[in-house]
């Protein structure tokens, strides 16, 4: 492979997918936001140091996700 070509590159130092970025935050969102439920589409606010998978609509009880 060339130096300039464009291939896949994926397991070289330094390309990771999940690793934190300048701040080390990685995917987590912060303490603020809402969760939403993708069945009910309602929104609650993010309780901070709960994940939103952990949380459960209080409508019609699925998982919710984070609104990103």
């Amino acid at each position: 492979m060339s130096p300039n070509s464009r291939g896949n590159r994926a397991g070289q130092a330094g390309q990771g997918g999940n690793r934190p970025g300048p701040g080390g935050r990685g995917n987590r969102l912060g303490p603020g936001g809402e969760c939403i439920c993708l069945t009910c589409n309602i929104t609650v606010p993010h309780e901070q140091g709960i994940p939103c998978t952990e949380m459960t609509c209080p409508r019609c009880g699925a998982p919710l996700t984070r609104q990103r």
